[in-house]
């Protein structure tokens, strides 16, 4: 029997990168968690090291699954961020919200709640 794909991506989840944006935005939707997290990673890490921009919005309103391991990706984004001066405003969806508030990591997180914002 064949090794399972790890570089399949499961039904329902996308990223979608729009740059031409003064404010560079990644948009994420289906579920984050340990196959699908480091898809977000690679693109937040490349919007931020590419400084065209003072700020880069995760707008992860479509996500209807977050983890742990997605949730250690937008820590280590935000981190990643402010090393480079860049403010990264994350979106959440109902069930972002929901771990970001059970973890009680709000405070290191720039957050809002407002897709365009």
């Amino acid at each position: 029997m064949p090794a399972a794909d790890q570089n399949a991506t499961p039904p329902g989840f996308g990223i979608t990168l729009d740059t031409d944006a003064t404010e560079p935005r990644v948009v994420v939707t289906g579920e984050l968690d340990l196959l699908t997290s480091p898809q977000l990673q690679e693109a937040l890490a490349g919007l931020i090291a590419d400084k065209r921009a003072q700020r880069v919005v995760a707008d992860l309103t479509g996500v209807t699954f977050f983890d742990s391991s997605a949730l250690n990706v937008v820590l280590r984004a935000q981190r990643q961020a402010g090393e480079q001066e860049v403010e990264l405003e994350v979106v959440p969806s109902p069930a972002v919200s929901r771990v970001i508030e059970l973890t009680g990591v709000a405070e290191h997180l720039s957050v809002s709640e407002d897709p365009q914002a």
